[in-house]
């Protein structure tokens, strides 16, 4: 089965480097070429991702998709499921930042 991961640290979409959300579940990611290979990810979703680790993705099928936030991948209707404590944080879809 194809799954879709986000890079995250702290509750926020992140960088490269940064731990993996798959599935509502958080992993620490040592590997990040071996663990999309073994866990079957179609699509890797984070604010960066250095060019040389986005070659290797894509000659392994892995699509990477460059967002500014988790409410972007939501409004593009990944099938991405949330922790609780990331849609209970300050701010989350509201008009006005900070509120």
């Amino acid at each position: 089965m194809k799954k879709t991961a986000l890079l995250v640290k702290n509750g926020e979409l992140a960088d490269y480097p940064a731990d993996l959300l798959i599935d509502g579940e958080i992993r620490k990611s040592y590997n990040l070429e071996f663990e999309c290979e073994q866990l079957q990810i179609e699509t890797l979703i984070g604010k960066s991702l250095p060019s040389v680790f986005i070659k290797k993705l894509r000659d392994k099928g892995v699509v990477f998709v460059k967002l500014n936030s988790l409410y972007e991948a939501e409004l593009l209707d990944f099938d991405i499921k949330l922790p609780d404590e990331f849609k209970n944080k300050r701010g989350w879809k509201c008009g006005k930042k900070g509120f």
